[in-house]
């Protein structure tokens, strides 16, 4: 299990198309990831439960990942929440 803690940095926070990179990756990886953004959680494979955390932009947020490659994965969630997906 690895914890960090993020900010959602892309413009407008998190997007349709934000939350579906994440999917994807979180997919993509076979393992499971997590993201809490004050009391609420979300489960990163699903991008409405993505949406549904309403981040904004510069929002903190808390990703717990379980399985294998789990710092590579938080760096990729970190990119996105950064970069907002190449967008």
């Amino acid at each position: 299990m690895a914890t960090r803690e993020l900010e959602a940095k892309a413009f407008r926070g998190i997007s349709v198309l934000i939350a579906a990179k994440i999917s994807k990756e979180i997919d993509a990886s076979g393992s499971k990831a997590i993201l809490y953004k004050n009391d609420e959680s979300a489960d990163a494979s699903s991008v409405l439960d993505v949406l549904a955390l309403g981040a904004d932009e510069d929002s903190k947020i808390k990703v717990i990942v379980y399985g294998d490659n789990e710092d590579k994965i938080i760096k990729t969630i970190s990119e996105i929440l950064t970069d907002g997906a190449g967008i």
